[in-house]
């Protein structure tokens, strides 16, 4: 037997089965010319480096598809996106909840009025007057002692109608889940039964401690608003303040679309500075000028500094009350003037015994209370995609927190946390009037996927958080976003031996998926001869003589539209319709607002022929 080569000429770039299957058969008969002779397809050497190929196969498939897993950009699995986006302190949102200002009233006796003041507690929940019931609840008390927000409204009567506007309300049920902690847990993990949580609430524990959401477990303070009892504080109605959390947890999600809550490590009964040694101890050694502490330095011990409580104090030997809220998505996108009714409501009284003195005033008072919205509930949207997730999650890491270029602005704005509502869409430019704004463009969707102007309470938060995190100088100003409704106008001719209403009905549908809501955007275009070449490229469509974009505004045949006039002809060159940017583009009634017609010669473009319109009147 000859000699072995020392040198063996190996390719490492080989990764799929035939490259490998080839490069095993080419090295055996480099090497082993003599000894292995077998190569035919059916026999039993064959079968061995065919095996070898495919262990591999399997190797290579497996180390490729573990690196790509570790960068969120290739990722595939859900569980690997949502893991790398929250290393990358991005937060995916389940389904986010609408919001709205309610306006709250009561009737109180004229003569007694001073005397019957109350407070709605935060909380009540109030009911959609339609079906399927929407549940939204109040997120602050409502106090008719303020003036704040406050209208009065005295009748002939003796009756006076208090009503205080601006409350805040938000789509969602809150509930309430126990759980029992025994022996502390280093960075314990509780996670939720309930999916589609938008918020957490509180955490609280059974001995009277109270747990703080944090961005993070190693921001130890939280800013807190305490109400302004001081003259010399100004008109503030809160005074902020720095407030140290030591117990703190933070929200994780998960690829289930359920939700965790993990609290710190903090361990040991000691206090930090007795476990971690003192630094001074290692600087010289004790023989030369003696211990500090007085004893020689004891050996660091690494892992004591997992179980400090640098980064949070792990709960122990309690019951942990979690009150969390859940709901969401566009169904809770309510119109205006439908949620007038209160299912569950508390009152408490300025005066303190006026329940055991006046029953039936009370009772008056109590069935008096009654709410409702002037603006719609906006903002509801369903659960991030995969793929808004690992765009946010990118975007989110390059604007470190903070609002420079105008893109930051877009992207801060996509993580605002789900309780204050949502935007569908949104641009950003330099504000033409200010050198030093910046104007922020926003459109929503209500419940029925259609676009919709924000109401205020969207608005003025998204200005509330924004504030966070832009320059000093900037000024922000929040814009509605134009709403521009079009149509399709279009004449085909069918293939030979093709009926007319099938070949119009598939050109429909493609039209209807091709201007579907959910591709528009601010500052967009449609490119017209592109959507002419898809029409053309099915089989039942033979010729596209004629496919025009119209503007539809006002109210046409009971349907309404938007009041935005667009010039589609002044605006379209070489085929491209161009938008403002400030404007989005919305096909709102598809079976309305495609009219399709087909020529009378097969051959080609022609006049007349038989019209129809999207499941017009009985049409197609």
């Amino acid at each position: 037997m000859p000699a072995r080569s020392p040198n063996r000429d190996i390719n490492y770039l080989s990764k799929d089965f035939d490259s490998i299957k080839a490069d095993l058969i080419d090295y055996v008969k480099r090497h082993f010319p003599n000894d292995w002779r077998d190569f035919n397809d059916a026999s039993g050497g064959m079968a061995l480096l065919e095996l070898m190929a495919y262990v591999g196969d399997i190797l290579t498939f497996n180390i490729d598809r573990q690196v790509n897993e570790s960068y969120i950009s290739r990722a595939i699995e859900t569980k690997n996106i949502v893991s790398l986006a929250q290393n990358l302190g991005y937060t995916p949102k389940n389904q986010v909840p609408a919001v709205v200002n309610l306006s709250v009233s009561a009737d109180l006796t004229t003569s007694t009025s001073g005397e019957t003041l109350f407070t709605l507690k935060k909380g009540a929940t109030v009911f959609t007057n339609y079906e399927p019931i929407v549940a939204f609840e109040t997120l602050s008390d409502v106090d008719f002692a303020s003036a704040s927000n406050r209208i009065v409204n005295e009748d002939s009567s003796g009756v006076t109608t208090v009503s205080v506007t601006g409350v805040s309300a938000v789509a969602g049920v809150t509930k309430l889940f126990n759980y029992k902690v025994g022996a502390p847990s280093k960075f314990l993990k509780i996670t939720l039964p309930d999916s589609n949580i938008n918020e957490i609430v509180s955490v609280s524990a059974s001995d009277g401690a109270e747990y703080y959401g944090v961005d993070n477990l190693a921001r130890d303070t939280i800013f807190i608003g305490e109400v302004n009892t001081s003259s010399s504080s100004g008109d503030a109605g809160y005074v902020m303040r720095l407030k140290r959390v030591p117990k703190r947890y933070v929200v994780e999600r998960e690829p289930t679309g359920l939700t965790s809550i993990r609290f710190g490590p903090g361990v040991l009964d000691e206090s930090d500075t007795e476990v971690i040694p003192n630094p001074n101890d290692f600087v010289l050694p004790p023989s030369l000028r003696g211990s500090p502490s007085g004893f020689a330095p004891a050996a660091v011990d690494s892992t004591n500094f997992l179980k400090t409580k640098s980064l949070g104090v792990a709960p122990r030997d309690t019951t942990l009350t979690i009150n969390y809220r859940t709901g969401g998505g566009v169904t809770t996108n309510a119109g205006p003037n439908t949620l007038k009714r209160f299912v569950n409501k508390q009152l408490q009284y300025v005066q303190p015994n006026i329940e055991s003195l006046s029953a039936d005033v009370v009772r008056n008072i109590f069935d008096s209370v009654i709410c409702n919205n002037v603006e719609q509930a906006s903002g509801g949207e369903q659960a991030e995609s995969i793929e808004s997730i690992r765009t946010n999650a990118v975007n989110n890491m390059a604007s470190q927190m903070r609002c420079v270029t105008l893109q930051d602005y877009q992207t801060r704005l996509m993580a605002m946390p789900a309780q204050f509502g949502t935007v569908f869409r949104s641009f950003v430019r330099k504000d033409p009037t200010n050198n030093l704004g910046v104007e922020l463009f926003v459109m929503t969707r209500n419940s029925n996927l259609k676009l919709a102007l924000p109401a205020t309470v969207i608005k003025n938060n998204i200005e509330v958080y924004l504030k966070q995190f832009k320059s000093f100088s900037d000024n922000i100003k929040i814009s509605n976003g134009k709403i521009i409704n079009i149509g399709v106008d279009f004449t085909i001719a069918p293939a030979e031996g093709v009926n007319d209403a099938e070949a119009m009905m598939e050109v429909i549908l493609l039209i209807q998926k091709i201007l579907d809501t959910a591709r528009t955007n601010f500052n967009d275009s449609l490119i017209v001869s592109e959507i002419q070449a898809r029409i053309q490229s099915l089989a039942k469509v033979r010729s596209v003589p004629l496919l025009k974009i119209t503007n539809k505004y006002g109210v046409i045949e009971g349907r309404d539209y938007s009041g935005t006039q667009f010039n589609i002809e002044a605006n379209s060159s070489a085929g491209i319709l161009k938008f403002p940017e400030d404007a989005v583009w919305e096909l709102k009634y598809p079976n309305f607002d495609i009219i399709a017609r087909t020529t009378e010669n097969r051959g080609g473009a022609g006049g007349g022929g038989t019209g129809v319109t999207a499941g017009g009147g009985g049409g197609y």
